[in-house]
Parts: structure tokens; C-alpha cells; sequence
């Protein structure tokens, strides 16, 4: 079944609904189709991604919304593991997919990227913002939806800014509030998205060997976090040369111990969240 499509027209027409039933000022971040479609690079979008600052105005834009005859709607496949904290429908089919302040598990809306956005919208009780192009694909690229690649393909056919998308992606491995292997997570959204359009690209040389350490951090973290192990036991199928490289930077970075009989371990406080995503 064809998704219905909604164009930048009604979009603002949900703005400014929401805008006369709200009692309290709330800003939004347009962070995907939405903010495509009015920066034309998109003519409409099946829904809106948003991000929020505080659960404070999470529910108030869920309460407005529901005011508004929207509904939870049945989540599966991708728009699940996107991890939206609250996801609203109405009887058109459209919907909003809402976030605070992290997108997908991890991706956080930097400083950045408020930085970077621009103003839509400012009314009385909502302000809306969109991320840069820049932004929007660093998003795309670690979404498993099916239109996403197509896109990234639009953003990339217009000039982007590859210094701000790369150093997006180490500001977000670098700040990531949990285990996931970010930068391996970003390399292969890339990476797909380079291949799948025949595209040589710079960029994915450069994000080739940090993405392959942080993977490979990730597979030793998750080993270790279920119980203390010998070098032998930590590199069984990997390159036993780079596990010893990797496990010498996290020992000097106190997050893996070893003991004088050459068991290694993880640091108490850094086995709670080993939940590594992988493609």
C-alpha cells in the first residue's frame, strides 16, 4: 500500500492547530522529511520528526495533540527502533514522530546543530526550527527506513558541507551517552548509502578505521561484560594484534582492568550498558 504523502502547506497548517490549543511556548526542531520539504528538497513527506528539549514540553505538545483528535497509533519494523519517546497519528495518516532531546537511541540534538538550524516558524505558543541539510543527513544515515537513502541522495545532489557532517559524527561518538558503536553505526549508513548509488566519496575513507576501532571497542566492551576473560578468549575470530592495541588505550583510559595473572575485566561502573548496535 502507497504511503499517503503530506506537503509543506499542510504541514504548517498542524503548526499553527497546534499553535491555538497550546497554553504554553514550546520549540520545535524539524529534524528529516519535514524539514526537507521546506527547504525544498523534498515536495512532501509521509510524517515529521521533531525534537524537543524537555519532557515538560513533550507533554505538552502530546496533550495538544491528542486535543487535536490525533492517537497512538500500532509501531513495527523501523519506525520502532527509531525509539521516538512519543508517537502521535491522526485520521489523514499523518503522524509525528517526537523526541527529547535524543534521536534513535543515541543521536543527541547537539549544540551544533541548534546552531546551525533556522527559524520557520514563531507564533505565539510554537517556534519552529530545521536542522541544516548537513544535519539532517547525519540523521538519515543511521535510520533503517527504506526512503531514507533516497533522501540523503537529494541532500548529497545539492552542495553539502562534508567538515560539518564529519565533525558531527565525532562530536556524536565522542559525547554518546551509552555503548552503541556510533561511529560504526554512522560508517555503514554511509557507507550503504555510498554504494548503493555508485558514489566515490572521501568521507568514507576517512570514517573507515575510527568506525573499525569503535566496533571492534564494542565487540571487546560486550565480551567483557559478561565475565572477566585472557587475551586468548577476547580475540577469538579477531586479530588478536588489534584487540591487544585496543585493550592497552582502554586500560590507560580505566575502562578495562587487568589482574597479574593477564585476566582482563571491565571497571566496575562500565558493564552496566554493553547494549552495542550493530547494523
Amino acid at each position: 500500500m502507497v504511503s499517503k504523502l503530506f506537503d509543506k502547506q499542510y504541514l504548517q497548517k498542524e503548526f499553527e492547530k497546534l499553535n491555538e490549543v497550546l497554553d504554553e511556548h514550546i520549540t520545535l526542531y524539524l529534524i528529516g522529511g519535514g524539514s526537507m520539504s521546506f527547504q525544498k528538497y523534498k515536495a512532501a513527506t509521509k510524517d515529521i520528526d521533531v525534537v524537543v528539549r524537555s519532557n515538560h514540553e513533550l507533554g505538552l505538545i502530546v496533550t495538544a495533540l491528542q486535543s487535536l483528535n490525533y492517537f497512538i497509533p500500532v509501531v513495527r519494523g523501523p519506525y520502532k527502533q527509531m525509539e521516538a519517546n512519543s508517537i502521535l497519528e491522526n485520521t489523514d495518516g499523518f503522524r509525528w514522530d517526537i523526541f527529547v532531546n535524543v534521536i534513535c537511541g543515541g543521536l543527541r540534538l547537539s549544540d551544533g546543530m541548534i546552531e546551525r538550524s533556522i527559524q520557520l516558524l514563531k507564533m505565539e505558543h510554537v517556534s519552529v526550527y530545521m536542522i541544516c541539510p548537513e544535519d539532517i543527513f547525519v540523521f538519515k544515515s543511521i535510520t533503517t527506513r527504506e526512503r531514507d537513502q533516497e533522501d540523503m541522495y537529494s541532500l548529497f545532489s545539492k552542495v553539502l558541507d562534508f567538515d560539518i557532517i564529519e565533525k558531527e559524527f565525532f562530536w556524536q561518538n565522542e559525547h554518546k551517552q551509552n555503548d552503541y558503536a556510533w561511529m560504526a553505526f554512522f560508517f555503514d549508513g554511509v557507507e550503504d548509502f555510498f554504494d548503493k548509488y555508485h558514489i566515490t566519496h572521501p568521507i568514507v575513507a576517512r570514517l573507515h578505521d575510527i568506525a573499525e576501532e569503535d566496533m571492534l571497542i564494542g565487540f571487546i566492551k560486550e565480551r567483557l561484560s559478561m565475565s572477566p576473560r585472557q587475551i586468548s578468549e577476547i580475540s577469538d575470530g579477531l586479530d588478536q594484534n588489534d584487540v591487544e592495541v585496543i585493550l592497552d588505550k582502554l586500560i590507560k583510559q580505566g575502562v578495562v582492568l587487568k589482574d597479574k595473572q593477564g585476566i582482563f575485566s571491565l571497571k566496575p561502573d562500565e558493564g552496566h550498558d554493553q547494549n552495542t548496535r550493530y547494523r
